[in-house]
């Protein structure tokens, strides 16, 4: 298993989607993240409000291994330089694959 820091430093500038128990769902690159506070910063940010995946699930898993379901109407916040997002009970991080990424890029362009 990774060490903390070996963990912070493999998931720094990767795209992501967070979820977060009180902050809801965002989708950003990791500039920062502290394990022990439970404190991840992302840039390019766009928070996730309605979104609909390939199948029914509605997983977040899904829209981050598969991007956004295409000719679906989505609902996602505004681009925004940086988010902070502090949740003590703990957050939700799934890596993005590139064309996921590209799938919430698109949206609304």
């Amino acid at each position: 298993m990774e060490t903390k820091n070996s963990l912070q430093e493999s998931i720094v500038g990767k795209p992501v989607i967070v979820r977060a128990n009180v902050a809801g769902v965002h989708a950003g690159i990791v500039v920062a993240i502290d394990f022990a506070s439970s404190t991840i910063q992302l840039s390019s940010v766009r928070r996730l409000w309605r979104v609909y995946t390939r199948d029914s699930s509605g997983s977040i898993s899904d829209v981050a291994a598969n991007g956004l379901k295409t000719g679906s109407e989505h609902s996602i916040g505004a681009v925004l330089p940086t988010v902070t997002i502090i949740n003590p009970a703990g957050l939700e991080i799934a890596e993005m694959t590139a064309e996921a990424w590209q799938s919430v890029l698109k949206y609304g362009a």
